[in-house]
């Protein structure tokens, strides 16, 4: 620009232009520059534009080039500092000041200044200077365009702090507070521009407040206005908010809270009962407050106590607060109880107070009502207690209380039963004019609890106590026994008798007088003896001490009382019972018999009170038995429990008596324990033998041996015998025994052994009597056993036609135990017993060897039988050339096999024509030679017969003889000389030569046609290069389907190894016949030079 000058309103010209300007263009110049400047100290905004901070704002300049020419250049300012200036024209330059060279743009079309991250420091009143070439008269941009831009920060946050200075958040509660208090608050706005409007609300009403206080840091406005404010009632349910309003925000900010408010309460009025109420009626009183926050605590009064329904059960109290829209609480309350004729004229008071009415130390809220209860009469009798003689007069008071007073009936009661008042003749009042009731004269039938029953309008009265009337009299009694029944004289116990009141007033006796039998014994109290212990006691009873069989008495007794003596008492029987005496115990028989029986007999010689019947036995000092109660007892049968002591004694209900005892001694007969079996077996050759037996017998016996019924002696040393005398057994129940084993001394035996013929024989075991019982024995018979031999059957050959049943095989075999006999067909048991017997039909299938198997413990043996199952010849027809003839073979089956044939020839007319017999060479064998000359085709039969009989026919069509048949038969009759085996020979070896031969054709075209493909490989690839395989032969190949080799022939020079590489030749890697190259080239290696070499 030092180079140029600038003209107010016109456009920058070039100093080589300036001389060609004439000076009038000049002049005009300089004032207009002037006029600006002066413009220029009075110049108004044109526009305000606002933009938040941190954004971008376009300021626009107009620029009007129809009125005021074209434009030179434009400038633009921030206040009076030039920020930006741009030079139109070819060049078009635009300068812009360094500060904001990276924020601030200058655009044309249209003309505007774009200011990016909008900071505070950039408010401020923006000019558009324009200049112009030629300014126009119509012109009216003289003094530019003049932009005021405010940058907007909305606040960081609005905050209400309370009185403390703590923080309030959005919506809190604050408080309790009560009604008249000051509430304290100060809303801050923080850091924004431009400066907000910041005011309290309470709800929709404005509050006034002093006037907010603004501080300005860094360009932000901190913005504080205070709130004290008297909480009253209005300030119930309502928030308190501070709202800011801003250029710098949309809306209105409102950050708000609410006080809890305590208010006192405005009412209280209690309702119920209007005019009265009945005792009994149900009385529901109910108490409203209302206006107070919070509830109030209701406290219920009768006059001035308390009521609390924790302590009267018949009392309720139901409390109930609902909370209203405005905060505040109606609470209601219902005192629920039953009138009686103590609220009659009471105040019932409801009572109110919350925590404000507390705070500031007022009296609770109240409400009264007098509540008037009609009830019944209230009676009470007096005196309490009425004694007197016969024929007095009484007096009997009865007062009440009512409302209403006045009474309608009026009722006297005696045990809770109505008095007839209207007996004038024994009563005297007890009306509604008189309320007391006389008794004239009392007697017996007065005594009794008197109650008064008064009635008015409302309802009865009974008196709560009762007067209780008592008229004396003399005494009428009984006796009574303590214990009631009788006594036993064994207890040594004490008895007490009771002269007992049966009638009497008063009850209790003053003296009595006792008597046994009709004597006086003692007249109690006795003061006058120096005993004093009889002088102070009572005189209704008398004890007897230590009771035995001297008190056995009739008793009575007469009573005494204030009314004097009263009648004696009937008689009453003392009853004492005492045990019997020692008893006496003896049996029969003396001596006790095992399995007999004995009976014991039990006696006293004093029977006791009442007299004993009835005994107690005991046995062994166990008992007593409880299923035995008479006086004799039989025991039977007697066996080894019995062995023991037995005791007995009387007893009735005064006790047991002595018992006696005796000890019972029993005997035991001879009987076996242990007797011989009736059969002993051993086998012959055992080496140990012995026969036991045990004898049960007390007093004690003795056992012999017997042989046959000889006695073995005792220096035969063949035997040996062992014996023990065995003590009883509880268990089992026996009694002392022998116990006897005779052994068999076997080596002292003839070859140590049994003989099995001579030394069976019978053995007796035997003891002697004792004094109860007699000799007893056991006999065995003593066996030698062995096991089964000479195993026979009765038939070795059985012959049975098939189709019949054959006789019985008997199978007999010696031993000892008898053997047990099993019948073993082709390994299957097929019978038991000794004898064969076969019920079924025979068939050729059961022919064979029958086995017989005999048995016992120790073995067994065996003998066979052979069933020949006999059957008509089958036959068969063979034909054969023997000897160069054509030669009919028939071939019978049958058994027997030999059998006998018959050959006959099948006429026309189906009969047969005899042939005879044929020549037979074997006896199941018949030959027939046929003629060569016959023209006629013919049925050929034989049948073969044995023993059994004729069997079917067979046969064979032999065709007839033709010329060219004949001709046939003599050229063939080379091979026809040969045997069948023969032939077949000869035909496998033609047939295995003609299969060589083939064999061998086949791998001679297979070489030849290989050699031919490998020679025309082997000149495509000399010529061309390709594989060295056919189409379609690489594919069949195991290995298709691998990764090509590289095409570069093999290094020699690299194989160490010995084999033979079939490729070598090709220089090729892939697939090739192998077999054409190995037909081809024969190589070795050559381990020293790796040189390639045939083989020769």
């Amino acid at each position: 620009m030092g180079n140029m000058v600038l003209g107010r309103s016109g456009k920058a010209v070039p100093k080589s232009n300036q001389l060609a300007e004439s000076s009038p263009i000049s002049l005009s110049l300089v004032l207009l520059l002037f006029f600006a400047l002066v413009d220029s100290t009075s110049a108004q905004v044109d526009t305000t534009i606002s933009q938040q901070e941190s954004q971008s704002v376009v300021l626009p300049c107009p620029v009007n080039s129809e009125k005021c020419g074209k434009l030179h250049s434009l400038n633009w300012f921030k206040g009076d500092a030039r920020i930006a200036a741009m030079l139109l024209g070819d060049s078009n330059v635009t300068s812009v000041n360094k500060e904001f060279d990276e924020r601030v743009t200058v655009e044309q079309n249209p003309y505007r200044l774009v200011i990016k991250d909008l900071k505070i420091a950039d408010e401020d009143i923006y000019l558009c200077d324009t200049t112009f070439f030629i300014p126009e008269e119509t012109c009216d941009n003289f003094n530019g365009y003049r932009i005021e831009l405010r940058v907007l920060v909305p606040p960081t946050e609005v905050v209400i702090l309370d009185a403390k200075g703590d923080r309030l958040e959005n919506g809190r509660v604050v408080g309790p507070m009560q009604e008249r208090q000051s509430l304290k608050a100060t809303c801050t706005v923080r850091n924004t521009r431009p400066q907000p409007e910041v005011s309290w609300f309470r709800g929709t009403k404005r509050l006034t407040t002093y006037s907010p206080t603004h501080d300005l840091i860094n360009g932000l406005y901190t913005s504080t206005l205070e709130l004290d404010w008297q909480l009253s009632r209005e300030d119930l349910a309502q928030d308190f908010e501070c709202r800011v309003k801003s250029a710098a925000i949309q809306n209105v900010t409102v950050t708000k809270f609410s006080v809890d408010l305590q208010v006192r309460p405005t009412s209280i009025n209690i309702n119920g009962v209007k005019h009265h109420t009945v005792q009994g009626s149900k009385v529901v009183l109910t108490c409203d407050i209302r206006g107070a926050r919070p509830a109030v605590n209701l406290t219920w009064y009768n006059t001035t106590t308390i009521i609390s329904s924790d302590e009267n059960e018949i009392t309720e109290i139901r409390t109930k607060s609902l909370e209203k829209s405005d905060g505040t609480f109606h609470t209601q309350s219902e005192l629920i109880f039953n009138a009686t004729r103590f609220e009659n004229d009471r105040v019932f008071r409801c009572e109110a107070e919350n925590i404000v009415l507390q705070i500031n130390r007022e009296k609770p809220i109240s409400s009264a009502l007098t509540l008037e209860v009609l009830y019944p009469p209230v009676v009470k009798v007096s005196p309490s207690d009425i004694i007197a003689n016969t024929s007095e007069i009484v007096l009997l008071n009865c007062e009440y209380v009512a409302n209403p007073a006045s009474l309608t009936q009026v009722e006297w009661y005696r045990n809770d039963d109505l008095v007839n008042v209207n007996d004038t003749t024994h009563y005297k009042g007890g009306n509604s004019e008189n309320v007391a009731l006389v008794i004239k004269a009392t007697n017996k039938e007065d005594i009794g609890n008197y109650s008064c029953q008064l009635s008015n309008n409302i309802g009865k009265g009974t008196s709560d106590h009762k007067i209780n009337l008592d008229v004396q009299y003399a005494p009428t009694v009984e006796i009574l026994m303590i214990p009631k029944g009788p006594v036993k004289e064994s207890d040594e116990s004490n008895v007490t008798l009771f002269c007992n009141v049966l009638d009497a007033n008063p009850s209790v006796l003053t003296k009595v007088r006792w008597y046994a039998n009709s004597t006086l014994l003692k007249e109690l109290p006795d003061c006058e003896e120096t005993r004093e212990d009889l002088c102070h006691i009572d005189p209704s009873k008398l004890l007897l001490e230590s009771i035995g069989r001297g008190f056995f008495y009739n008793y009575s007794c007469e009573g005494f009382n204030a009314a004097g003596w009263g009648p004696r008492s009937e008689e009453k029987e003392l009853l004492v019972h005492y045990e019997p005496g020692p008893a006496t115990l003896s049996h029969f028989p003396l001596v006790a018999v095992k399995k007999k029986s004995v009976t014991f007999s039990c006696s006293v010689d004093d029977p006791g009170f009442p007299e004993s019947n009835r005994f107690r036995w005991l046995r062994g000092g166990r008992g007593p038995l409880q299923d035995i109660v008479t006086k004799d007892w039989t025991v039977e049968p007697i066996d080894l429990d019995n062995r023991s002591n037995y005791s007995c004694y009387a007893y009735n209900e005064g006790g047991k008596g002595v018992m006696a005892t005796v000890n019972l001694e029993v005997h035991a007969p001879p009987f076996f324990i242990r007797n011989l079996p009736q059969y002993t077996g051993i086998l012959h050759t055992s080496p140990n033998a012995t026969l036991t037996c045990r004898i049960e017998c007390v007093p004690r016996c003795d056992i012999s041996w017997q042989k046959d019924g000889v006695p073995i002696e005792r220096n035969d040393t063949r035997y040996f015998v062992k014996e023990k005398y065995m003590d009883a057994s509880p268990a089992t129940g026996d009694f002392e025994s022998m116990l006897s084993v005779l052994h068999f001394n076997m080596p002292n035996w003839p070859d140590s052994k049994f003989n099995i013929e001579d030394d069976n024989a019978n053995y007796t075991c035997v003891s002697t009597g004792n004094t109860v019982g007699g000799s007893i024995r056991s006999r065995t018979y003593f066996g030698i056993e062995y096991a089964p031999e000479n195993t026979t059957v009765s038939e070795k050959i059985v012959y049975v036609q098939e189709g019949t049943i054959p006789g019985r095989v008997i199978c007999k075999s010696r031993a000892n135990p008898e053997p047990s006999y099993d019948w073993i067909f082709k390994n299957q048991t097929i019978a038991n017993g000794n004898a064969l017997i076969i019920n079924t039909p025979m068939t050729r299938n059961d022919n064979g060897t029958y086995t017989c198997l005999a048995y016992n413990k120790h073995g067994n043996s065996i003998a066979k039988t052979i069933i020949e199952v006999q059957f008509k010849p089958r036959c068969e027809i063979e034909r054969q050339e023997i000897d160069d003839q054509d030669t009919l073979i028939c071939i019978a089956y049958g058994n027997p096999i030999e059998a006998d044939f018959s050959w006959s020839i099948k006429t026309e007319n189906e009969t047969d024509e005899s042939l005879g017999s044929g020549k037979k060479e074997n006896s199941d064998k018949s030959y027939y030679i046929l003629q060569t000359d016959y023209a006629i085709s013919r049925t050929y039969r034989c049948v073969a017969n044995n023993t059994v009989g004729y069997g079917s026919f067979c046969e064979i069509e032999v065709a007839a003889a033709s010329s060219l048949l004949v001709w046939w038969q003599e050229q063939l009759a080379w091979w026809q000389l040969w045997e069948k085996n023969t032939l077949i020979i000869l035909v496998a070896a033609i047939l295995g030569l003609m299969l060589t031969v083939i064999i061998i054709c086949c791998i001679i075209i297979c070489i030849c046609r290989r050699r031919r493909r490998q020679d025309k490989l082997n000149d495509k690839s000399s010529s061309l290069g390709e594989p060295l395989s056919e189409p379609g032969e690489y594919e069949n190949l195991p290995f298709h389907g691998l990764q090509t080799a590289p095409n570069k022939p093999i290094n020699a020079q690299i194989f160490d190894d010995e084999f033979i590489y079939a490729d070598l030749e090709s220089q090729h890697y892939g697939p090739i016949n192998y077999k054409a190259a190995s037909l081809y080239s024969q190589i070795k290696k050559n381990k020293k030079s790796g040189a390639l070499g045939d083989i020769k």
